[in-house]
């Protein structure tokens, strides 16, 4: 006990050592936690080939490189951290794609229990996000409009920077001259650091020390100000806040005259600002969405006391939510609803490429008449920032088709951090068309970046491949394909709207040399919200259900993949079952790295009266169905569970075919064992089954016994006796057990 104590202090106390960026910091730490406690079960495992040997190196390497990028948020200025917050999202994507990539090709080379826990880590990198914080975003907002302002009159630029550092110091928790003189110090060793080996970094450093110096006493003193203004205007009310059942008016006032936010506001679990503060049985306070998750679980502990609960009810903390929300007005934070998935990655790409655009005419306030912002950092700032004449910094916005050529088929390109996808490709020749295509698939694979994905990028790789195909040149299809797959895998949100067009072009290429890579394209691409219509209409559906019954296990693998990720979108449900899937799924049910994500799709399905009605004429569906009960996952369980509800919740005759499977001791036991929701369904089953054995009780008696059950059976033997049933009926009841083949 007290080491799990010790445990969780040290994990708390991690997390708020970050300066800025604790959001994605958090993310990025627990990730590499994850890997830390499977290394050395990697490494016992000594995958000896020399694939190997380089993956588990390339592991080593991007461990070490998420522990000194997050080293450098514990230790490097907020200010300086807060400017170049765009470069260290990149920089975790980069090192999230390095591990993930590792793992992947490690898990081929290790035993299978081993192999499971690596492909599960690995998905889970996959789908890692790192968000800025809102407050860090204002921050960076801030300073980069002063780097942008440039020569202007002296009263005009002290101003600027008067407002600017205050809008620094609020969000960035500058808020009393122990923690200035920090930040001082924070800005100085970094000066020592570069040296002369960087000098435009060595001026954005200076001049950011230049401003603290000249204004961060002013900047102090107007916040003491502001707090001891809102301190005597709230003086007259009285504030109760229920923390752990206490109240303490004067730790209220104390509270929300602080800058920093107080522990009291933070949820133990997801250590951020709770939305909806809720108490349980053990008089902790925890944000809804968060505990409700641990709940479903299958806890029974309250996670901060480790106390055992009976009563799992949650009452809204009401006077710690209105405390909260007083704090957040006062000092301009907003906290996301953890219930709803977050906008900011998009937003703040956006706000980096509208930034970007209005750049052209940045004059920075000192003698920066050498200096690009991509000198900041050199491992910070994207090489796309060049010099434009004097002391103007600009975004490359466009060249021409002969600078694009030029650029790709240059030795330096391979060199560069971030790279672009040129808009005048399809001017080009072919040959210089597939240069540049294969030296970027290159670069990527070799940096692990490349340019962003979007619809005009999409079309543009539709294309060529499309050419490709038609020129039957087998190479360039093989890279095109492989660079649109590197692209799709790496791209940061799930919202892209793929055209109609590109599906029908690469549905087109299934039966060609690049048949692997099309449908690993087309099972990234069905993971994004907004595409499901378009597999519909583009015909792409019906090409990918093909493949359900392929002897090409991975093959196979993908277009389930595929379908598992479609069966999500209910509006075309519909369509996925009039292709006749279900029947093609009810095999897989048998094979153990299959069936999981076959019964989600059946789970997600069967809510359509046709796929109820395709579930019940499927031989041996219902019977796949209900094995899942013996052997399933909790989740497993929960899905098989959903399915039988759905059956006999709607028609009663259904209840008897589910009754033949002996499904009884299976449901009994899950009420007792299984997650949350399936105890629910489970217990919901048995009472829609008991009430049908009710009903046919009452109907006339007939010779034979309604219920009776014989298993399959080659050999001649006496059947089996009957014996007194659920809740006291006199029904046989058999249980159907089997042991799953892998595939």
């Amino acid at each position: 006990m007290g080491t799990d104590s010790t445990e969780n202090v040290e994990a708390a106390s991690n997390v708020h050592s970050f300066k800025v960026h604790c959001r994605m910091c958090t993310e990025l730490m627990k990730l590499v936690d994850r890997v830390s406690e499977i290394l050395p079960e990697i490494e016992a495992a000594r995958p000896g080939s020399p694939e190997g040997r380089e993956a588990l190196c390339n592991l080593n390497n991007g461990k070490m490189k998420a522990e000194l990028l997050l080293q450098y948020c514990r230790e490097s200025s907020k200010v300086y951290l807060a400017l170049t917050g765009d470069r260290i999202i990149s920089r975790c994507h980069r090192v999230r794609t390095l591990l993930e990539h590792s793992l992947r090709k490690i898990k081929y080379m290790v035993p299978v229990t081993l192999a499971r826990k690596i492909s599960q880590m690995a998905d889970d990198l996959r789908v890692a996000k790192f968000i800025l914080d809102s407050s860090d975003e204002e921050a960076w907002k801030a300073l980069r409009q002063l780097l942008k302002l440039g020569a202007s009159p002296p009263d005009v630029l002290e101003k600027s920077e008067i407002a600017t550092l205050k809008i620094a110091a609020l969000r960035l928790n500058i808020s009393s001259p122990k923690e200035m003189l920090y930040e001082k110090r924070s800005i100085r060793k970094l000066l020592d650091d570069v040296g002369h080996g960087d000098p435009p970094k060595k001026k954005i450093l200076t001049y950011l020390l230049y401003i603290l110096k000249k204004h961060g006493e002013l900047i102090l003193q107007e916040i003491r100000e502001n707090q001891a203004d809102s301190s005597n205007s709230n003086g007259h009310r009285e504030i109760e806040v229920n923390v752990k059942h206490g109240n303490n008016a004067s730790h209220a006032d104390m509270i929300l005259n602080r800058a920093t936010p107080p522990e009291e506001f933070k949820c133990p679990i997801s250590m951020r600002l709770m939305y909806d503060p809720v108490v349980i049985a053990s008089g902790v306070t925890y944000e809804k969405a968060w505990i409700e998750k641990w709940f479903e679980e299958g806890h029974n502990t309250c996670p901060h006391t480790k106390m055992k609960l009976t009563d799992f009810s949650m009452i809204p903390n009401v006077d710690l939510k209105n405390v909260i929300d007083k704090w957040c007005i006062k000092f301009g934070v907003t906290i996301p609803d953890p219930t709803v998935e977050p906008e900011c990655p998009e937003v703040w790409e956006n706000s980096i490429a509208s930034f970007g655009s209005s750049m052209n005419d940045i004059r920075l306030p000192i003698d920066f008449s050498n200096i690009s912002l991509g000198g900041l950092d050199n491992s910070y700032y994207p090489d796309s920032l060049r010099l434009n004449g004097g002391n103007e910094l600009a975004i490359k916005s466009g060249q021409s088709k002969d600078h694009d050529l030029q650029r790709f088929q240059s030795d330096s390109y391979a060199e560069e951090a971030d790279l672009e996808f040129p808009s005048t490709i399809n001017e080009l020749s072919w040959e210089s068309k597939c240069k540049i295509i294969k030296d970027m698939k290159v670069v990527i694979n070799k940096k692990g970046v490349g340019p962003a994905l979007s619809e005009t990028v999409v079309d543009h790789l539709a294309l060529f491949l499309k050419d490709a195909c038609d020129q039957q040149d087998s190479e360039a299809q093989k890279n095109g394909a492989e660079l649109f797959l590197s692209l799709v895998r790496r791209s940061r949100s799930n919202r892209l709207i793929v055209p109609e067009k590109v599906l029908t072009t690469l549905a087109s290429l299934l039966n060609s040399v690049v048949t692997y890579e099309v449908l690993a394209i087309l099972e990234a691409l069905s993971g994004h919200r907004k595409c499901g219509s378009n597999f519909v209409t583009s015909g792409v559906l019906a090409s990918i259900a093909k493949y359900l019954d392929s002897e090409v296990g991975d093959l196979q693998e993908f277009a389930i993949k595929t379908f598992y990720n479609l069966s999500s979108n209910g509006d075309i449900c519909s369509d996925i079952v009039s292709l006749g899937c279900i029947p093609k799924l009810v095999p897989l049910l048998n094979y153990e790295n299959l069936s999981g994500k076959c019964i989600f799709i059946l789970k997600n399905l069967c809510h359509t009266e046709d796929a109820r009605i395709s579930i019940v004429e499927t031989n041996g569906c219902i019977s796949s169905i209900a094995q899942c009960l013996w052997l399933g996952s909790l989740e497993d369980q929960e899905h098989a569970v959903t399915i039988l509800l759905s059956l006999c919740s709607q028609r009663f005759e259904y209840c008897e075919l589910v009754m033949e499977e002996g499904v009884i001791p299976p449901l009994s036991s899950i009420t007792m064992k299984g997650s949350e929701k399936g105890k629910a369904g489970a217990t919901e089953l048995l009472r829609l089954l008991r009430d049908f054995q009710d009903n046919e009780q009452q109907e006339p008696c007939v010779s034979e016994p309604p219920y009776s059950y014989e298993p399959p059976c080659n050999s001649e033997q006496g059947k089996p006796s009957k014996k007194s049933g659920f809740l006291g009926m006199n029904i046989s009841i058999f249980s159907k057990r089997g042991l799953l083949t892998k595939k």
